[in-house]
Parts: C-alpha cells; sequence; structure tokens
C-alpha cells in the first residue's frame, strides 16, 4: 500500500464561518468516510485520520483560501488529483467548496495572510479611519495586547511589525497580515487598532501565502 499526500485549497463561507477549527476537522473527517476515499491514519493507540490545516481559521471569518493536507492510501498509481477533490466534493457541505488539488510533498508554512473588510454603506467616520490607518502604517511600532480569556495571560506583541500593509479603497479595508513560528496577528487585532467593533464587520480571508520551497538545482547536461 502507498500513500500520497493531496493539498487542497478551499473557500469556508456562509454559516460554516461560525464553526471551529474542530468542527471543521469533523466535517473532513464525516466527508472521507462518505467519499470512499481510503485515508491513512497515524500509529499507536489512538490512531486518528492524516488531514492537516495549514492555519486555523479565526472564528466568524469567511475564507475563499483555506489549504489542507490529506494522505490517501492507494495500490499501484496515485489517483489523479482531480478525481480525488471530484470525489471529496460531491461529499462536502453547503458553504465548503474544493477548489484546487495537487500531489504534495512536506508541511505547508503559512508565512502571511490577506484579508478584506468591507464598511457597510452607514458607516460615516471613514476620513477618520483614514487618518488612523495612516498613521499606524507610519508607526515604527504599536505595542498591543489580545485578551486570551478567563486563566490565560494576555499575549502582547508589536501590531505593526506583523502588518506588512494596509489600505483604505473606498469603503474595502485590505490588510495583508505575517505569521511566523512565534504566532501571528489576527485581523481582529488590526481593527481593534484602528479603534473599529470586530463584532460590526464582516472579515473575508481572501488569501494564503506559503514560504516557498527551496529549489533543486538541475543537472545540466552537457551537449
Amino acid at each position: 500500500m502507498t500513500v500520497s499526500r493531496y493539498r487542497m485549497r478551499f473557500e469556508k463561507r456562509e454559516a460554516l464561518r461560525f464553526i471551529s477549527h474542530h468542527d471543521l476537522m469533523r466535517v473532513y473527517e464525516l466527508a472521507l468516510r462518505r467519499s470512499g476515499l481510503k485515508v491513512a491514519h497515524t500509529q499507536g493507540f489512538n490512531p486518528h485520520p492524516k488531514v492537516s490545516f495549514a492555519l486555523a481559521l479565526p472564528l466568524g471569518v469567511e475564507s475563499l483560501d483555506e489549504i489542507v493536507d490529506i494522505d490517501i492510501e492507494h495500490e499501484a498509481d496515485a489517483p489523479s488529483p482531480e478525481s480525488v477533490m471530484a470525489q471529496l466534493g460531491e461529499q462536502m457541505p453547503p458553504g465548503l467548496r474544493l477548489l484546487s488539488a495537487e500531489i504534495a510533498t512536506g508541511r505547508p508554512r503559512v508565512i502571511a495572510v490577506d484579508y478584506e473588510c468591507e464598511l457597510p454603506p452607514d458607516f460615516a467616520e471613514l476620513d477618520e479611519l483614514q487618518e488612523r490607518l495612516t498613521a499606524f502604517m507610519q508607526s515604527a511600532t504599536h505595542p498591543f495586547s489580545r485578551d486570551r480569556g478567563r486563566g490565560k495571560s494576555p499575549r502582547s506583541f508589536d501590531a505593526r511589525a506583523f502588518t506588512q500593509s494596509a489600505t483604505l479603497e473606498g469603503r474595502l479595508l485590505k490588510m495583508r497580515l505575517l505569521f511566523s513560528q512565534e504566532g501571528g496577528m489576527k485581523p481582529s487585532d488590526l481593527l481593534l487598532v484602528l479603534q473599529l467593533d470586530p463584532n460590526r464587520f464582516l472579515v473575508t480571508k481572501t488569501r494564503s501565502i506559503l514560504a516557498e520551497l527551496p529549489k533543486l538545482q538541475d543537472d545540466e547536461s552537457s551537449e
């Protein structure tokens, strides 16, 4: 039996933006069982399916570009990415749509994420928001603390260092937030920095940016 890793990009929209990362794992596990695909499992006392997401999505955020790796067992030649995506896609609930698939190696490493936040027509503070945004982007540092709930100490970091870019185009706030091995910054963090209530505005994740794998040096044949 051979195992191949399939890397898929997918959308998570509508009501599914309110399910947790743990619930999303369960959705995939159920869809995989129904699809008939033979998912590889970990070894040990409590084996579980080899399904790995590149990054957990903040609750309430829609996404147009999530990434999941799934290890599939097969005989002889590996099934095509298109056939695996079609077989699994038929079992996905509304709001979750597979976009692309490829055979991959290793694990994806997210280094930045693009988000958009469309402000409603009745939002009347565009000029003030632009001033706050300009001041933030021109600052060298901006200390920020995120409350992590009861019993946990706040996480403190430099919000400016995690913000690669942020622009206001009409009523559309666009932001590219950086992510490192030490963690990252949520779009709700930047909204709070800009004095916006994260509970009032819908945020959409538009792109996951992965670190490029080191290029192998091709052996050039002599002529």
